[in-house]
């Protein structure tokens, strides 16, 4: 109980100093309210390696393939010699669960490599751009032939702004992106082109900002960012999404959808696996398993909405770091109840607005009739306290905001 309150009060602390920022919704967040919440908002970050794997418990409408081991170096290994075994049991299995994926296209190959011995946050070579782009061409076009109208979305690299994961200029991930684009509407016109999600600390805004300026703003559907704070709350996401979305308007993109490809929070372990030093030595808040991590994804899906984000993918389901919802063998952990509770609450709702008020934040929401009710928590909680008209039995449409039975 004592480091809940100690949570409590560092969040309350955190909300205090962003008083004159925190009033969400409306005008401000967005141009145009967003649509009705779909099952697609809620996305996962899912790798599928063990075909017995159960497939997760918890409702999502979106999954990003990445980690998941089908990236192009593991596709082409060598030059024309193609391994599809993986991704295509992965397109299956979305395909059979009515899940929208989204594919990231990213790595070098060693043997396609600018830099094939260049250290990277994966193998060597990984994080450079290839040397000919005839080879990034032809990567392109082979996975959209084969995947044509079965995958909805192909990101453009991952986290390019952290030279671990990309290490070539902006320009040349321009060229990539807006090459990659021209292949993927000549043989697929309805799937989306995702821009690379900056990350990091630092400069990730200005780098997106560049990204645009220099001409990745007329080759993408959609503008991706991640919007870590893993020291903080969720409610520290929401400066760094106005930045991104005042970036949209002077880049005059902002009629582009905003989505959060990859955010996630350090979870406590529940099967006896220990901590892994890549969070324990990195600075990273951790979570219990229950409702520290379960009240912190319920205010990153109803923050993020009420902010104009129409897509979200939480990292992750299974991970050895840390940083899943489910534990090494797939066992939920207790935290997934509050993600049940939360889909069942806010699919058909519109989020209008959110406002704090000293230690708590509530949100409007509109049903399909268009009838408004609010919710509203203390920071730090999960959804628990109802203030709306729909019901006086802390319930959002009849849904408790305890968390779901398991």
């Amino acid at each position: 109980m004592g480091d809940i309150r100690a949570l409590n009060r560092l969040w309350r602390r955190c909300v205090a100093a962003l008083a004159g920022l925190l009033w969400l919704g409306g005008a401000q967040a967005q141009n145009l309210p967003l649509p009705p919440i779909t099952l697609d908002y809620f996305g996962l970050v899912l790798s599928r390696d063990d075909a017995t794997m159960p497939w997760p418990s918890v409702p999502f409408g979106s999954w990003r393939l990445w980690d998941a081991h089908v990236t192009w170096p593991l596709l082409e290994p060598e030059p024309g010699r193609w391994n599809f075994q993986l991704l295509d049991r992965l397109v299956d299995e979305a395909t059979a669960h009515r899940t929208q994926l989204l594919l990231v296209l990213a790595h070098s190959p060693a043997w396609a490599s600018a830099r094939p011995t260049e250290a990277s946050a994966y193998k060597p070579g990984y994080a450079a751009e290839p040397q000919r782009i005839e080879d990034w061409r032809n990567y392109i076009r082979t996975v959209v032939q084969r995947y044509r109208g079965r995958i909805e979305g192909y990101q453009i690299w991952n986290e390019p702004s952290d030279k671990t994961h990309y290490s070539g200029s902006i320009p040349q991930l321009v060229e990539l992106t807006c090459e990659a684009q021209k292949i993927i509407k000549s043989i697929d016109p309805a799937a989306k082109v995702v821009s690379a999600g900056s990350a990091g600390g630092g400069r990730h805004v200005q780098y997106l900002d560049d990204f645009l300026r220099l001409g990745a703003d007329r080759c993408i559907d959609v503008v991706a960012h991640h919007f870590y704070v893993p020291r903080f709350g969720p409610e520290q996401m929401l400066p760094m999404i106005r930045q991104v979305r005042e970036v949209m308007r002077s880049r005059k993109v902002d009629h582009l959808p905003l989505w959060n490809t990859e955010t996630g929070w350090w979870i406590a372990n529940t099967d006896g696996q220990p901590d892994h030093p890549i969070v324990a030595n990195g600075g990273w808040r951790k979570l219990d398993a229950d409702t520290e991590a379960g009240a912190t994804l319920q205010r990153v899906f109803l923050l993020s909405r009420a902010e104009g984000v129409e897509r979200l993918y939480w990292y992750s389901w299974v991970n050895a770091y840390g940083w899943g919802l489910a534990d090494n063998q797939a066992k939920p952990k207790p935290a997934a109840r509050y993600w049940n509770t939360l889909v069942n609450t806010l699919l058909g709702e519109t989020v209008q607005a959110c406002s704090t008020r000293g230690g708590q934040i509530g949100c409007t929401l509109n049903n399909a009739a268009g009838q408004p009710r609010d919710i509203a928590w203390d920071i730090g909680n999960a959804l628990q306290r109802h203030d709306g008209p729909a019901s006086g039995q802390g319930a959002v449409g009849g849904v408790p905001f305890a968390p779901a039975k398991p």
